[in-house]
C-alpha cells in the first residue's frame, strides 16, 4: 500500500490533534517529528519529543505510541526539496 506524504509540520499537527482527542491528554501542547532512516522498518519518521502540558505524562506517552504507530502506517514524511532554480551559497 502506498502511503500519502505530509510535511513535518502537517505530521506534527496530525499527531498533536489525535493526542489531544484522547482522554486525559487534552492538555498536550507540542510534539516534535523528525525524519527517520532505518531500512528495517517501513516508517520514515518518528516523534522525538512531546510536551503533555497539564496532562499526565505516562498516559499521554502510551496514547502517543499508538497514535504514531497508526499514522506511520498511513503517512510518510515528505522529503525537503529545494526548488530546481534555487542556488545555495
Amino acid at each position: 500500500m502506498e502511503k500519502a506524504e505530509m510535511t513535518k509540520a502537517e505530521l506534527e499537527f496530525a499527531v498533536l490533534a489525535e493526542l489531544r482527542a484522547r482522554p486525559d491528554c487534552e492538555g498536550a501542547v507540542h510534539v516534535t517529528v523528525i525524519p527517520y532512516d532505518d531500512f528495517r522498518i517501513s516508517a520514515n519518521w518518528q516523534v522525538a519529543s512531546f510536551d503533555p502540558g497539564v496532562s499526565e505524562w505516562g498516559r499521554c506517552e502510551r496514547a502517543l505510541c499508538a497514535i504514531v504507530q497508526s499514522l506511520q502506517q498511513r503517512f510518510d514524511i515528505r522529503a525537503d526539496r529545494q526548488p530546481a532554480n534555487s542556488v545555495r551559497r
